[in-house]
């Protein structure tokens, strides 16, 4: 028997208002943005689409047979004038090979098609893999009302794509962990989100998922080196202290960063003290996932706490990454509907759902970076909840 309160989840009527007037919120959003935009630029004097002009940019080089180019400033920038000749927006580019791969067929649409079409396929990779592990009716419109979904589909950014991938392995692990072992290994596309997988596979012995995970990623890494050359990945990590540079000098919008380093350095802590934090941060993420999957093994819980960590890991995090929390939000509150939860679990899940919509203008009004500590949140509510299932639910799970 659990242990925990068991009371309605939510009121019903609620769940199904309140993220229909989101959805409706997001949608006059989306149009004012868009009728007041001008050849493609908005009225922050960004192109529609933000952050994917660089993925078409890139594209485009890579079409030509330039890859490496997409790490010249200059001849980014001349790709990005082509894709919207307006723009005058700093975009840079600082993807790996592997990703580089999967971007590569882009620039074959124009690009605000391009847009369209990368946005909304990987939209619906994400309503339909996170809506397998979310237990509750009409989950494609909770999970679309989500405001890290809004935010990442403003960006044009690719985290539909790792929590699709994330919520995919979960279910696989379940009846085909080969099948979740390769899932995961394609998650080397974005290197930093797989940092903690062998952490947590080798923690709880899954020693055939733990090698097809590598040998999937190491097979990505080299179809990449096969394609691009090896100076692509030369470039890549030549590229890694221009990363550092900008984050480190306000360049990139602090507001939008809800990493340890970003909150401490909000508050004018030292960069070598909020660096310090940042590693303590880590190591606690990684000692949690190391303690969850050796009490409990690979259940979804585990996998909650495991993509609740990899949040936590490194300096360089945007909001846009809030859309992969949908991943351990829709396991929790599945799991609060199966065995009951208190109210302080309610207001949480609610506070970690609704926060990607506060967190970026909070900070720009009062430079607490809150997304931070409700990272830390999602990850301590993951780590109770998982712990807190008696041995016979976990073997069953």
């Amino acid at each position: 028997m659990s242990a925990v309160p068991i009371e309605p989840l939510f009121d019903e009527e609620r769940m199904r208002i309140y993220p229909r007037l989101s959805l409706l919120i997001y949608l006059l959003a989306a149009i004012a943005v868009v009728a007041s935009s001008t050849a493609l630029i908005d009225v922050f004097g960004k192109p529609l689409g933000a952050d994917f002009i660089t993925f078409w940019s890139a594209s485009l080089l890579t079409l030509q047979g330039h890859a490496a180019d997409a790490f010249d400033f200059q001849k980014l920038s001349a790709a990005q004038r082509i894709a919207v000749p307006a723009s005058q927006s700093i975009f840079l580019w600082h993807y790996p090979p592997t990703f580089q791969l999967v971007a590569a067929p882009l620039a074959l649409l124009p690009y605000l098609v391009s847009y369209l079409v990368f946005t909304i396929g990987t939209l619906a990779l994400y309503v339909f893999t996170c809506g397998r592990l979310l237990k509750l009716k009409e989950a494609a419109i909770l999970l679309i009302a989500f405001p890290g979904v809004f935010i990442c589909a403003f960006h044009g950014q690719n985290s539909f794509l790792s929590a699709a991938l994330f919520a995919g392995a979960v279910l696989a692990m379940e009846r085909r962990p080969a099948l979740a072992g390769v899932l995961l290994g394609l998650l080397a596309f974005k290197p930093q989100l797989g940092l903690l997988i062998p952490v947590a596979l080798i923690a709880s012995r899954q020693w055939r998922v733990f090698f097809i995970t590598g040998a999937t990623a190491l097979c990505f890494a080299l179809v990449a080196t096969l394609v691009f050359g090896v100076d692509l990945w030369v470039a890549f990590f030549k590229d890694a202290p221009v990363v550092r540079e900008i984050m480190e000098s306000g360049f990139l919008p602090w507001g939008k960063m809800p990493s340890a380093f970003i909150f401490f350095r909000m508050l004018g802590v030292p960069a070598t003290l909020a660096y310090a934090a940042q590693i303590l941060t880590a190591l606690g993420a990684a000692a949690a996932v190391a303690l969850v999957w050796y009490r409990t093994g690979p259940t979804r819980l585990a996998f909650a706490v495991l993509v609740s960590a990899t949040l936590l890991l490194t300096p360089y995090i945007f909001d846009y990454e809030f859309a992969i929390l949908a991943v351990p939000l829709a396991i929790l509150a599945s799991d609060m509907v199966d065995r009951g939860a208190t109210r302080n679990e309610k207001i949480a899940l609610v506070a970690l759902y609704g926060m990607p919509a506060i967190a970026a203008p909070l900070a720009g009004a009062t430079h607490f970076q809150i997304g931070f500590p409700l990272l830390l949140l999602a990850l301590g509510f993951s780590v109770r909840r998982a712990l807190s299932l008696q041995p016979e639910a976990v073997s069953s799970t």
